[in-house]
């Protein structure tokens, strides 16, 4: 059975759900939204959010109900160095702006999928191929909710499809060096003393330009991990999982704030394909969007927001594709170009602070104790962090010209 649609979405995550509800408000009516998940549904992650993925739900009329979801408002960061130095660094306005937020997977993608399934049609649907003709994509082989095998065929297919995307994969464009590659672990707590409003980063020693992390997620619980760059956990043979264990147990900063916390799962890893790496997100009949293309931050690990952006810029592109009847490859060049005038900017202050963090962890240690001691220093900090005030020049300025 063939369905003919003008544009087909796989995904329904972030970016998935936003380019259907652009789509819808833009709109465009044959579209069709799949998932090989129902929802809801676990995906491992660290859960946090920067304030773009909340500016992008107000642009949709969502952030009322967004705000409402459970879990965690976040309003500053706590940072350790190498070195054991701890700051706090705060907002100075709750009101403005925004806060950031910590919400479960589970929940937060829920809410993406109910209401992208508002207004558009979707199903479950498990793609294992991608049909190609003449160079251009048209559609995706795969099997419906019930497992008999079908074809979905559509003008245009946007990819949300994740890390590990058929699509990117179809057509080469699936691969980061290692060192643009992240190995991350996820376990949940219920019980860790000392948690506030703040995510916690902690610069451990052993694992720069990794961090260890502690994010509140209301109701006592917290999500807790490590990551690590691929190149580099490979050449110092570092097995994630028992670090995560070892830090939680041995680390003088987290021990006792774990003595009586409860596990709620094991330790979980995925990867995430870091924008230090520029991929092609785009070919003849599709673009790539989220973690398909290689969206997340390389600093904070985050691609809540990238991802959502993508998402936004898909369905814009995939409007114009339909009106100009253009599906051609170097038409959808337009996306990656608009994308990347947005978000290279930040993607490139966020690679050099990790390349500094992995040279001279020595800076990141002094950096922290010049802000313990010194308030002015520590608010010029707060100003300057991504996600806690909005201006987000961190990569503008030198750390030496800092620590002047």
């Amino acid at each position: 059975m063939e369905t003919d649609y003008d544009v087909l979405v796989i995904g329904g995550g972030p970016a998935g759900a936003t380019a259907a509800m652009f789509l819808a408000k833009l709109g465009v009516k044959k579209v069709l939204l799949i998932d090989k998940a129902k929802f809801p549904r676990d995906k491992i992650c660290g859960d946090a959010q920067g304030r773009r993925a909340g500016n992008i739900f107000k642009e949709l009329g969502l952030y009322s109900e967004y705000e409402k979801l459970p879990g965690q408002q976040i309003y500053g960061i706590t940072v350790s160095s190498p070195n054991g130095s701890v700051v706090d660094l705060d907002v100075a306005d709750r009101k403005n702006p925004a806060p950031g937020y910590c919400h479960r997977r589970q929940v937060l993608d829920n809410f993406f999928w109910e209401n992208a399934s508002k207004v558009t049609e979707h199903k479950v649907f498990t793609v294992t191929d991608v049909i190609v003709e003449d160079g251009v994509m048209k559609g995706v082989k795969g099997t419906d909710e019930n497992g008999k095998p079908d074809e979905i065929r559509a003008k245009l297919t946007l990819a949300a499809d994740g890390a590990a995307s058929i699509v990117a994969q179809k057509f080469g464009q699936n691969k980061n060096p290692s060192e643009h590659l992240c190995i991350a672990t996820r376990q949940y707590y219920k019980g860790v003393t000392g948690m506030t409003d703040r995510i916690e980063i902690h610069m451990v020693k052993d694992l720069i330009p990794g961090y260890f992390w502690i994010f509140p997620m209301g109701n006592g619980e917290a999500n807790i991990g490590l990551g690590m760059i691929s190149k580099e956990m490979q050449a110092k043979k570092v097995n994630l999982k028992e670090a995560t264990l070892r830090e939680v147990k041995e680390n003088p900063l987290f021990a006792e704030r774990f003595k009586n916390a409860t596990p709620l799962e094991d330790v979980k890893a995925w990867q995430l394909p870091f924008a230090s790496y520029h991929r092609k997100c785009y070919g003849a009949g599709y673009m790539l969007l989220g973690d398909a293309a290689s969206l997340i931050d390389p600093l904070s690990g985050e691609g809540y927001g990238n991802a959502m952006i993508s998402g936004r810029y898909a369905a814009h592109f995939a409007v114009e594709a339909l009106k100009a009847n253009d599906f051609s490859e170097k038409f959808l060049q337009k996306y990656d170009k608009a994308l990347w005038d947005e978000i290279e900017k930040d993607i490139k202050a966020s690679y050099r602070l990790q390349t500094v963090a992995k040279t001279f962890p020595f800076l990141i240690d002094k950096l922290v104790e010049k802000a313990k001691k010194d308030e002015n220093f520590r608010h010029k900090l707060e100003k300057m962090l991504p996600n806690v005030s909005g201006k987000e020049d961190m990569g503008t300025t030198s750390f030496l010209d800092l620590l002047k």
